[in-house]
């Protein structure tokens, strides 16, 4: 089992943190920091700079103290990311996508997660297959991705072919969890009533318990679900080197979300969807949400 220490930024593509600095093994010579929050756009903070051993400094870089090794930087592509960029014209998207993705240049992002149907940046909730009992995935489809993240990824590919890109999913499929719905948690009633989702308080789950349902068939699918997909993404030219089993899997939510027991994990990863993605040449990924540790098998 080899492992990797990496840092993901997750973030809407057009809101994002950019750090741009000029650096000798001497002297730091200039670090400045751009942000932008729901209140305030290109806030711009400027540090301290001189030589690395000067007290007082707000940010000190040790080039030749090496300690991990990052793989890279990245994002989440989203639907209401392309969305969004999308109302723009086409010189300033991709002016904007240059600036994440060409290499050398900007954010000179690496690498990208995606979701593996709806997340919480997505237009409406949806996975590729909601027909109830299709578990042989004769009705898989990607249709809704070809509106907005594949033509995303194709984008940002323009700029870097070789941008690394693994997904993981936020939901499997409705009928395939204990709820039936996408949502493990019923949402609050100070919410707006349009943004609330409509799991009744009976349905809701909790942490600590699997929402997936622990049946052979359902599992069977729910890996079979996984290839399809890697197979479908791949006659889009886009390929899909790494996947993770669920994103917090601990972690009840009002949006679409799942939770899962190590023990469940441990039944699903080992006996189905590690073989099924191992038939794919992908790389199986679990994460330790507190020190960001991914394992490729």
């Amino acid at each position: 089992m080899k492992c990797y220490l990496r840092q993901y930024m997750n973030t809407w593509l057009l809101l994002f943190v950019l750090f741009q600095s000029a650096i000798s093994f001497a002297q730091v010579l200039h670090i400045s920091q751009v942000t932008t929050t729901e209140k305030e756009a290109w806030i711009t903070k400027e540090f301290k700079s001189g030589p690395v051993t000067k007290a007082g400094q707000d940010v000190q870089l040790l080039v030749n103290n090496k300690l991990q090794t990052m793989d890279g930087f990245g994002a989440c592509f989203n639907e209401l990311g392309w969305t969004a960029l999308s109302s723009l014209s086409e010189n300033d998207r991709a002016f904007i996508l240059k600036e994440l993705f060409a290499p050398d240049f900007g954010a000179n992002f690496t690498i990208a997660r995606m979701p593996v149907g709806a997340n919480d940046f997505s237009r409406n909730w949806y996975s590729y297959n909601e027909n109830d009992g299709d578990f042989k995935m004769e009705r898989f489809s990607i249709e809704n991705d070809l509106e907005t993240l594949v033509p995303f990824i194709k984008s940002a590919q323009r700029y870097n072919p070789e941008l690394d890109i693994w997904a993981s999913p936020w939901s499997p499929p409705s009928w395939m969890k204990y709820n039936k719905h996408y949502a493990c948690a019923v949402s609050p009633e100070t919410l707006e009533a349009k943004f609330r989702n409509d799991l009744m308080a009976d349905k809701q789950g909790a942490e600590g318990s699997n929402m997936f349902v622990q049946e052979k068939k359902y599992f069977d699918a729910y890996a079979l679900y996984f290839s399809r997909f890697i197979d479908a993404y791949r006659e889009q030219g886009i390929h899909v080197s790494m996947v993770m089993p669920q994103n917090e899997f601990n972690s009840c939510q009002i949006f679409p979300s799942c939770t899962w027991t190590a023990k469940g994990l441990a039944e699903f990863i080992g006996k189905y969807l590690g073989p099924e993605m191992k038939k794919k040449k992908v790389a199986l990924h679990v994460r330790d949400d507190g020190a960001r540790r991914y394992c490729a098998g």
